[in-house]
């Protein structure tokens, strides 16, 4: 199945989202029923979201992490609190950023330290969830955000230089829970990595436990196919598919003989309230749906149109 084919998806028969009793912070109409019309990574971004429960601590990004915590926060989480490894704690940042030391990430914050603090805190096992994208996974949720070096290639010279760590293999190790949200390509489900950039379930069965990570590790794997769990040996094990998506699209897209659930369920369509709150999030399609209107406008209607959308969310 193409992304086109699957790139503006209809509510099909999928279950509906469990959204019934959210007040969302944008006008528009018929809220809580199912979006006619949603990009891939819209509907990976609503998945997402919905890893975090009310009252969490959810250490997050920027980029696809922080917009699906700035919906939980603003939908069925009111009462997360979302970190930033810049050292903002609580805060509601109302819409993308362009980096982590963006001060925007500081709206509204309860807390506002530094990296050190933050990390110590992570370390300390405060924080209940963490969220964190990737280049490379393989099936026991180890991940690589650092090189691909390619057949020929090697470490100094590989073939894609990726934007490193991060914060993800402190995420890895000290949340009590991840999140991993990737697109799904064949290429990026490896049955081996090209560098391990944050250990997921390593070799699986006790690994974690030896190794003497605070952490539980990953617990979802959310792709713009579908989500997948982890067995008790620490291997994936695909969950559930999004609208459209059939169990073997799936298993096209993963290099090793995935394991699949005995009873794969189909994610909910997202509501049309989350997906015009999304897209007040990123109202110039920075992130979600890929569209060039960043790059065909001036300055200053790009930053007109963001700040009247970000100040509806601040109103809230």
């Amino acid at each position: 199945m193409s992304d086109d084919q699957r790139g503006d998806q209809s509510a099909g028969d999928a279950a509906p989202a469990r959204t019934a009793g959210v007040d969302y912070p944008v006008a528009v109409e018929r809220p809580h029923e199912p979006a006619e019309d949603y990009s891939l990574t819209e509907l990976l971004a609503v998945t997402a979201a919905k890893e975090i429960a009310d009252g969490e601590l959810a250490f997050i990004g920027v980029g696809m992490s922080l917009i699906s915590g700035v919906l939980a926060k603003h939908t069925h989480a009111p009462d997360c609190q979302l970190v930033t490894e810049s050292g903002y704690v609580g805060a509601c940042p109302p819409g993308v950023v362009q980096s982590i030391s963006d001060t925007v990430l500081g709206v509204d914050a309860l807390v506002a330290t530094n990296q050190l603090q933050i990390f110590t805190d992570n370390q300390r096992g405060l924080f209940d969830v963490g969220i964190i994208g990737a280049g490379q996974i393989d099936r026991y949720g180890n991940t690589n955000s650092t090189v691909v070096t390619g057949e020929d290639g090697t470490y100094e010279r590989p073939k894609v230089r990726l934007p490193g760590a991060g914060g993800s293999t402190d995420i890895m190790t000290s949340c009590g829970r991840s999140i991993v949200m990737m697109r799904q390509q064949r290429r990026a489900f490896t049955t081996e990595l090209d560098y391990r950039t944050a250990p997921g379930h390593l070799d699986g069965g006790d690994d974690r436990d030896a190794a003497g990570f605070r952490g539980d590790g990953p617990s979802a794997v959310i792709t713009d196919m579908a989500v997948f769990r982890f067995d008790d040996g620490g291997e994936m094990v695909l969950s559930a598919t999004h609208p459209g998506v059939d169990v073997d699209d799936v298993r096209e897209a993963v290099q090793w003989d995935l394991q699949i659930s005995d009873d794969v369920a189909t994610t909910g369509v997202p509501t049309r309230g989350e997906i015009a709150t999304l897209r007040t999030i990123d109202p110039t399609d920075t992130v979600l749906r890929g569209s060039d209107y960043v790059y065909e406008v001036g300055f200053d209607e790009w930053s007109e149109r963001v700040m009247e959308h970000w100040k509806t969310l601040q109103d809230q």
